[in-house]
């Protein structure tokens, strides 16, 4: 009999630590997260948003945006962590989030006070404030204004060279896209329309091409963007003029890929600078071969592979 009370006793004290040890974890838990949440809110600061659209993140290495906050806005931050001092914490639904500090302008208490006592109102309630990502295409669009160049390729080379006796490396020309940006994500996508040209003494070749385009941004702060561009590009005109004994002028018809890295600089202005550096691979119908007066076959345009390369503003619409 005393066995049998000595067992069930230590059954029963097993029972009561697991439940002591059931409330206790959480509650632990519940205080590191909270000696947390004093090291990074124990002084609080009023910041002014600065930017048109202040991406605001669940962590601290700025990967989950929770949404933005519009010009203007005033929220309330706390101190930078010392290991990251370019994102200040602040509470969003009850939780700790995090705002690049190239976003927001901290304010004087100074001026603070003087709010006080002329009973501005001070919008601290970013649960209010804090507008949920969506995608709508009436906003985050741009126009990129391009100047750019890129290889003729060895089939142009030589033709120019039967023609005219001259080399001609690079086609020059212009363009536009239109490209719509993801708000929090990093997806873009949109289409471009340009003008290239290659010309001579006795031959000319013009191209008007549309390239419809996808893109994904790797890189993103508020400095300057990365996106990786690929369009597929289709010439809805072009016309190959050749003054020189030939008896036809066949219309070429450019198709193909082209692929780029764009760095673009101040993403968060109304104005940006761009650069971009990439590769163009078309294929050309209808001037493979040429004929001229006499009709002698000689060697056309099949292809055209070579470097882009770009350059221009972006203006935010």
């Amino acid at each position: 009999m005393p066995l049998i009370i000595f067992l069930m006793h230590i059954k029963f004290n097993a029972f009561i630590l697991s439940c002591l040890l059931f409330f206790v974890t959480p509650l632990l838990a519940f205080g590191e997260s909270n000696s947390f949440d004093n090291e990074t809110m124990s002084t609080m600061h009023t910041a002014r948003i600065i930017t048109p659209k202040a991406i605001i993140y669940a962590d601290e290495i700025l990967n989950t945006p929770l949404g933005y906050i519009t010009n203007g806005k005033t929220i309330t931050v706390g101190n930078p962590r010392k290991k990251n001092l370019d994102v200040y914490p602040l509470i969003v639904y009850g939780r700790i989030a995090y705002i690049e500090s190239s976003n927001i302008q901290l304010e004087d208490s100074s001026q603070d006070e003087l709010n006080l006592k002329r009973g501005v109102t001070r919008e601290h309630n970013v649960d209010i404030m804090i507008i949920k990502p969506e995608e709508r295409l009436s906003e985050n669009n741009s126009a990129y204004f391009n100047l750019q160049q890129f290889g003729s390729g060895s089939d142009t080379k030589n033709l120019f060279n039967t023609v005219d006796g001259v080399a001609r490396d690079n086609f020059l020309g212009v363009g536009i896209a239109l490209l719509h940006r993801q708000s929090t994500g990093r997806l873009i996508w949109g289409a471009g329309y340009e003008y290239d040209y290659i010309s001579s003494e006795n031959i000319k070749l013009d191209l008007y091409i549309l390239s419809p385009a996808i893109g994904y941004t790797p890189i993103k702060n508020s400095l300057f963007l990365l996106d990786l561009i690929y369009s597929f590009d289709f010439s809805l005109f072009s016309k190959l003029d050749i003054k020189n004994n030939f008896s036809t002028e066949p219309t070429p018809f450019f198709w193909g890929s082209q692929l780029n890295a764009r760095l673009v600089f101040f993403p968060n202005q109304a104005y940006h600078a761009h650069l971009a550096l990439g590769l163009r691979d078309y294929g050309v119908q209808n001037t493979k071969t040429l004929l001229d007066k006499n009709d002698t076959k000689i060697n056309g345009i099949k292809s055209v592979k070579s470097v882009n390369l770009a350059l221009g503003l972006a203006i935010e619409i």
